[in-house]
């Protein structure tokens, strides 16, 4: 990959991870397919034993990688990855721990340490990686003024799509009713009563929705209890994770694609998983109007904005988009190209690459 290099680069993906779960498959078929050597030394085991199995499989690998990247979830690996790697070590971040655990779940709830213990696991993470990558400028920024970090040591990789599974399928038979698809995990910033709300205010209008998710319990007992209190005619619901031969049918159905409207700090600085599986798949987008999904939706052409927090502007834009089919088309295939020019897995790794090949001090 350089005249330095007579053999492809060697990044080790290392970690307690799935190599298979979105963001690190991504990663890894974007970085195998500019040439690089992705192998992995994972575990994933509890405790103690974690450590152990890890250490003795990363000896097989010593001195024969280039990079190393502490695989996503990463955060408490980050301090171990440091001691027993023989080359620069990439964490990839995507968020703060704070974020995941206490913003997002409130995994701590009760226990007066739980914040200390969080803020200490990012400070750890954040001093002792080489590189840290995180999903986009606005959390760059947050890295930088909450957390302190260098900025020499942030590289924002946007978080993309497995397009082995997440495709377009010209094929694809439409839902004979106008069908809005919410799918994904129900948190705090995703807003999924909202979705609800709004599609009560549409329930005599023809307009469909079909809900496909679960979460953690605060955010689920809150959707449970709007979902009992509007009892929505025009709302399919499955909790279940579906297999992905049911899945990608099932969306493929649907005519629009909803993102995240919680009016919630975390979601200033996200773009989600659905976003880029949208995109690729041809499915117009309606999200929040928040600048971490600015960074790459443009409101009116590659996506449709909303206040959020807002039911109401949720459904008229819903509304727009199923009486105006040239503009939904529109918005589809904008986005669709832009997925082709910028987020496609191959795509989507340069700023790895550009780092890896072309290593700078931090």
């Amino acid at each position: 990959m350089t005249a330095a290099h007579d053999k492809p680069f060697t990044i080790l993906y290392f970690g307690v991870i799935d190599p298979n779960f979105s963001r690190n498959k991504v990663y890894g078929d974007g970085l195998r397919q500019n040439g690089v050597n992705v192998v992995n030394c994972v575990d994933t085991s509890t405790g103690l034993r974690k450590y152990w199995n890890l250490y003795k499989k990363h000896r097989d690998y010593k001195g024969k990688y280039d990079a190393m990247i502490v695989g996503f979830p990463g955060f408490i690996i980050v301090p171990f990855a440091r001691l027993i790697a023989t080359a620069p070590v990439y964490f990839d971040a995507l968020c703060s721990f704070y974020e995941t655990q206490i913003i997002s779940r409130d995994a701590y709830k009760g226990n007066i340490f739980r914040i200390p213990y969080v803020r200490i696991i990012d400070w750890l993470a954040t001093r002792l990686a080489d590189k840290i990558l995180v999903e986009t400028e606005q959390q760059k920024k947050y890295f930088i003024g909450s957390l302190g970090v260098n900025p020499a040591k942030l590289i924002v990789v946007y978080t993309g799509v497995d397009d082995s599974i997440f495709h377009t399928a010209p094929d694809a038979e439409k839902s004979a009713a106008f069908t809005v698809l919410f799918r994904g995990r129900i948190t705090r910033e995703a807003g999924a009563a909202y979705v609800l709300r709004a599609a009560k205010i549409l329930e005599n209008t023809g307009v469909k929705f079909l809900i496909i998710g679960f979460g953690w319990a605060e955010a689920m007992n809150e959707f449970k209890a709007v979902m009992n209190e509007l009892k929505p005619a025009n709302v399919e619901y499955i909790s279940k994770q579906l297999p992905f031969n049911e899945l990608i049918p099932r969306m493929l159905s649907c005519h629009v694609s909803l993102g995240q409207f919680e009016n919630n700090e975390r979601l200033k600085r996200t773009i989600p998983h659905k976003a880029f599986e949208s995109m690729a798949m041809k499915l117009p987008y309606v999200t929040s109007r928040m600048a971490g999904v600015s960074e790459v939706f443009k409101d009116g052409e590659t996506c449709l904005m909303v206040n959020p927090a807002d039911p109401e502007d949720l459904a008229a834009k819903i509304e727009t988009l199923k009486n105006s089919p040239v503009l939904a088309e529109k918005i589809a295939q904008n986005a669709f190209w832009l997925y082709q020019q910028r987020f496609t897995p191959q795509k989507i790794v340069q700023p790895i690459l550009d780092a890896v090949c072309n290593p700078t001090p931090h």
